[in-house]
C-alpha cells in the first residue's frame, strides 16, 4: 500500500476506535494493528526523505562538475576565472540598478562589494552552542496514541481494575457469579497547545549561524515542555472551557486511589524500599516501574550514608535517566525537589510510565509567517498541536510527599 492507503486505513480504525460499541478485545486488535500502520508510515515517510536527500546531493554533484573551468595552466585557470568573476559583478550591478530605479526591493549580497579599505568586523563562528537539555523526555516514554484524521474530540482508554476469584460450589449447585473483572475509563479530552515566537527578519539573512533553526527548534522545545508539563501536573477540565491534561499527580479517584498517595518525610537508607515494596498489586513486586524525581532530590538520595559510613545507594547517571540500585529514574523539573516541596505537593513519583496514555489528535504543526508584522520586519514562528492525556492504568501511579498539607 502507498502512504494516502495507510492513511485512510489508519483513519478507518481509529474512529472505529473512537466507537462505544467496540469490545476491549477488538480495542487491542485495532491498537496493534494501528501501531503496525504507524510503523509503514514512519518507514515510507524516512524512505522518500531519503530518496530526496539523494536527489538532492546528485543535483548538486551535477552542478558542481558543470561548473567546472576549462582545462589549462593555473595561472590561464585564475585568469578566466577573475575575467569571468569581473563580467558577473558587473552585471549584477546593471541589474541592480535598474531594480532599484522601478522601485524593487534588493538582495545585497555583503561579499560581492568591492572595498579599497580593510572592513575590521567581529567574525562569527558557523555553529550555535545548544544550552542544558531545559525539555525532557516524559511525552516520550509515555505511551503515545495516534489519533490524527479520526476527528474525534474526545478519547477514552479503558483499563481493568480487578480480577474475581472462584469459589468452591457442591456438585449440581448454580455457582455465584463472583469471577466479574472490574473495568475502568480514563476520560482523555482534545487540548490545544500552541508555542509562539516573533523575530526579527535581520535574523534569518544573518549569513553564517543559523540562527532560524535554532529558532525553530527552540519553539518546537517550548511546545513539547508545555506536554511534559502537563503530564506530570496538568489539572483537567477547569470547567470553564479551559481545558488541560490529566496530569500523574491530579488523577481522579477512579484511576488512582488515595491510599496511592503516601507521606515519607526524610530521605534515608529505607525510602526506596518503602516506596517499591508498597506499590502494586499483592501478588508481585513490579520491576518495570519508574523513578519521577527532580535532580536536586536525587542529591539526596545520593548523600544517604549506610552504617558503614559508606553511600547506602549505587546511583548510575545517564544523561536525565539512570538508576538508582537498579531502580530506573528519570529527571524532571516539573516535581519540586525535596528540600523546596510544599506541603501536601509530592516530590517523588513512582509507577509505570505505560500507564499514561498521550493522545495526538492532530499531527503538530510548525508554521511561519511574515505577513502579521510585515511593516515591522518580523518573522512569526508558531507550532501548534492538538493533544490529550490521563493516567490511564488502575493504581498505575504512586505520589510521594513531604508532609501532608494541613487542612
Amino acid at each position: 500500500m502507498n502512504l494516502k492507503e495507510l492513511l485512510e486505513k489508519r483513519a478507518a480504525l481509529l474512529a472505529e476506535l473512537n466507537k462505544t460499541e467496540t469490545t476491549a478485545e477488538r480495542f487491542a486488535e485495532i491498537r496493534a494493528a494501528v501501531d503496525k500502520l504507524n510503523y509503514q508510515i514512519e518507514q515510507i515517510k524516512k524512505d522518500d526523505a531519503d530518496k530526496r536527500a539523494a536527489d538532492e546531493a546528485e543535483k548538486k554533484a551535477e552542478e558542481l562538475r558543470a561548473a567546472r573551468l576549462p582545462n589549462g595552466t593555473l595561472a590561464d585557470q585564475k585568469k578566466a576565472k577573475d575575467e569571468e568573476m569581473r563580467k558577473a559583478q558587473s552585471d549584477e550591478l546593471e541589474k541592480r540598478a535598474a531594480s532599484l530605479k522601478a522601485g524593487k526591493s534588493v538582495t545585497m549580497e555583503l561579499r560581492a562589494v568591492a572595498s579599497t579599505s580593510t572592513a575590521l568586523g567581529v567574525s562569527v563562528a558557523n555553529d550555535i552552542t545548544p544550552p542544558f537539555e531545559q525539555v525532557g523526555t516524559l511525552d516520550k516514554l509515555v505511551n503515545n496514541t495516534h489519533l490524527e484524521g479520526a476527528g474525534c474530540e474526545s478519547y477514552k482508554k479503558p483499563f481493568t481494575k480487578s480480577y474475581g476469584e472462584g469459589v468452591i460450589t457442591a456438585e449440581g449447585t448454580a455457582p455465584a457469579s463472583n469471577a466479574d473483572p472490574s473495568f475502568g475509563y480514563a476520560n482523555i479530552n482534545k487540548v490545544k497547545i500552541v508555542a509562539y515566537c516573533e523575530v526579527n527578519e535581520e535574523v534569518e539573512k544573518l549569513p553564517a549561524p543559523q540562527y532560524m533553526a535554532e529558532i525553530s527548534k527552540a519553539t518546537l522545545g517550548a511546545w513539547y515542555k508545555k506536554v511534559n508539563s502537563q503530564i506530570v501536573k496538568g489539572k483537567g477540565s477547569a470547567g470553564s472551557g479551559n481545558e488541560e491534561l490529566v496530569g500523574i499527580i491530579n488523577a481522579p479517584a477512579s484511576t488512582i486511589e488515595a491510599a496511592q498517595r503516601k507521606t515519607i518525610a526524610t530521605v534515608d537508607e529505607n525510602t526506596l524500599d518503602n516506596i517499591i515494596f508498597d506499590y502494586g498489586g499483592d501478588e508481585s513486586v513490579e520491576g518495570d516501574a519508574v523513578i519521577l524525581l527532580n535532580k536536586l532530590t536525587l542529591k539526596e538520595f545520593a548523600k544517604v550514608k549506610g552504617t558503614d559510613k559508606r553511600r547506602a545507594y549505587d546511583i548510575v547517571i545517564k544523561g536525565d535517566r539512570g538508576t538508582i540500585n537498579g531502580i530506573p529514574f528519570v529527571c524532571t523539573s516539573n516535581l519540586a525537589s525535596f528540600a523546596t516541596v510544599a506541603d501536601g505537593d509530592p516530590y517523588i513519583i513512582y509507577g509505570k510510565l505505560a500507564g499514561y496514555e498521550l493522545a495526538y489528535f492532530t499531527p503538530v504543526d510548525v508554521a511561519k509567517s511574515t505577513d502579521y508584522k510585515f511593516k515591522e520586519g518580523v518573522i512569526a514562528l508558531k507550532v501548534t498541536g492538538f493533544v490529550g492525556g490521563a493516567p490511564a492504568m488502575w493504581n498505575g501511579f504512586m505520589t510521594v510527599q513531604k508532609k501532608a498539607k494541613s487542612s
